[in-house]
């Protein structure tokens, strides 16, 4: 059984570090960030809702593409300590700044986010052997995401027993204990990688994923419109207080998580991978339905729906993109990049084109 374990995790303080990290601070992501959609729709509409996304994609997507070269420079340790310390000083400038600021806000909460979360993929791919890559990949966003709906949940407990004012209080006290802790437990090693090929490696990386793109800007797209817009819109077509958009919200989120898990594991015993392309980029699709609909039971279904194919394709995509390329940091710097990109541009497009028409 030792043997087995060891054949399975080659380097056990990054493979332990980026799945402690992702509970922890996706638990903190899940309180703080439905708070943030509807204050700011309550407050100035939804087009400023795309404007989060908007701005925290774009900070991330810039902050991806350096993630690697900085990687092999410095150690893990400072870097996501760095992404780490930026994201809870964002806590903090929510809590005394009016939502009209937030989406200036947002752009250093996703530089943050740009610097912490592909280090931790990273640290993941390179805590693993080849072979099992895509089944950590596929752990690694089951976990973060059971620890977001969690969040989601947790937030809505804070915000009747203590009040919305606490939302912020928790998430940035949380946000510095677990700062102290990262600093213990993260490697302090560097990659021995010469920098002055990265950009080599990025040209050579974005040549071997070609066939991935169109797939990674939809789900990329579609995990934007689930990040801010969409909580606002089923708030603005439900009428529904925080606390019940959060429980709904979690509820899909579990309910897509179950079905994806199922998926998965249908992918690896059938080796049914076109499959689970073909079936997880269907089920976004159906976001499409949303145009026309007004029923909250629709809108739910849909929704889980939606979750349940962009959870299905993520880890896939990247388990798919480490093993295509020679350098797993390059081929996640350039998967994550896509899909900012197309999750920053997708809502606020979106939100623009419904400003007009209506």
């Amino acid at each position: 059984m030792e043997a087995s374990r060891q054949n399975k995790i080659a380097d056990a303080q990054s493979f332990y570090t980026s799945m402690i990290s992702v509970v922890y601070v996706m638990v903190l992501t899940g309180i703080i960030s439905p708070h943030l959609s509807i204050k700011v729709l309550e407050e100035e509409g939804l087009l400023w809702v795309s404007l989060l996304t908007l701005g925290f994609m774009v900070a991330r997507s810039t902050a991806s593409l350096i993630h690697a070269p900085l990687y092999r420079k410095y150690s893990a340790r400072l870097i996501g300590g760095l992404g780490l310390s930026m994201l809870i000083t964002s806590y903090y400038l929510y809590s005394i700044l009016p939502p009209l600021y937030y989406p200036v806000l947002q752009m250093l909460t996703g530089f943050s986010s740009g610097l912490f979360w592909p280090l931790m993929q990273s640290l993941l791919a390179h805590g693993l052997s080849p072979s099992w890559r895509s089944r950590g990949f596929s752990l690694y966003f089951i976990v973060g995401a059971i620890a977001s709906y969690a969040g989601y949940q947790i937030g809505s407990l804070i915000y009747v027993f203590l009040g919305p004012q606490y939302i912020f209080v928790t998430a940035y006290i949380s946000g510095l204990a677990y700062l102290a802790l990262f600093l213990r437990i993260a490697p302090r090693q560097k990659l021995n990688v010469k920098v002055s090929r990265y950009s080599l490696e990025l040209r050579t990386g974005f040549r071997e994923l070609g066939g991935l793109v169109p797939l990674t800007f939809l789900v990329g797209g579609v995990n934007g419109l689930l990040k801010d817009y969409l909580i606002a819109y089923t708030k603005l077509i439900t009428g529904y207080s925080e606390p019940v958009i959060r429980n709904m919200w979690s509820i899909a989120g579990y309910i897509g998580l179950a079905l994806s898990y199922l998926a998965s594991y249908i992918q690896e015993k059938m080796h049914m991978e076109k499959q689970v392309l073909v079936t997880g980029t269907s089920m976004l699709l159906l976001l499409l339905l949303l145009l026309p609909s007004r029923n909250p039971y629709t809108v739910f279904t849909i929704i889980a729906l939606a979750i349940t194919g962009s959870r299905m394709l993520r880890p896939v995509i990247r388990g798919i993109a480490t093993n295509r390329t020679r350098e797993p940091e390059t081929a996640i710097a350039i998967i994550n990049s896509l899909s900012n990109v197309s999750a920053a541009l997708t809502p606020f497009v979106l939100a623009l084109l419904s400003s007009i028409v209506i």
